[in-house]
């Protein structure tokens, strides 16, 4: 089933996961499709989901976080040949992004389409470094801001 132009629902669901998205789930993934489709224009170039769609059982077995937005269809993981910090800095001006992590060890970004608290503009951030999660490291911060990102 095609979600948008340049994305399909087998790509977001991993084949180890027996369960599919309930409607709402389905339509946040819909959301989540268009949203990836502005990246990929504003990228240039093709966009790759290492992690999609998650039952809440699978995300469970895998030790996914208890409240993943993974497990409602509002986020991803991708990564792109090229710079992970340019793709979340362009991920990071799209008004329905509602969170940005980066993996800088893992070569991927996640996003998600949380909704922002009114008058909150920029999305939450975080990092995975070594392992633990956090605040993104300065260094980063300033890779990210050089790029053009909302952090």
């Amino acid at each position: 089933m095609k979600l948008s132009a340049h994305f399909s629902l087998a790509e977001f669901i991993s084949p180890n996961d027996p369960n599919r998205p309930n409607q709402s789930a389905l339509a946040n993934l819909r959301e989540l499709a268009a949203v990836l489709e502005i990246i990929r224009a504003r990228a240039g170039r093709p966009l790759k989901i290492t992690s999609g769609y998650r039952s809440p059982s699978y995300n469970r077995a895998i030790g996914g976080a208890a409240m993943s937005l993974h497990t409602t269809g509002m986020a991803c993981d991708i990564e792109a040949p090229g710079d992970m910090l340019e793709l979340a800095a362009l991920a990071s001006k799209i008004e329905e992004i509602g969170g940005v992590g980066v993996y800088p060890g893992r070569g991927f970004i996640h996003v998600d389409i949380r909704r922002r608290p009114d008058g909150v503009k920029a999305p939450t951030w975080w990092a995975q470094v070594n392992g633990a999660y956090g605040p993104v490291p300065k260094d980063l911060v300033s890779k990210i801001r050089k790029a053009g990102g909302n952090i």
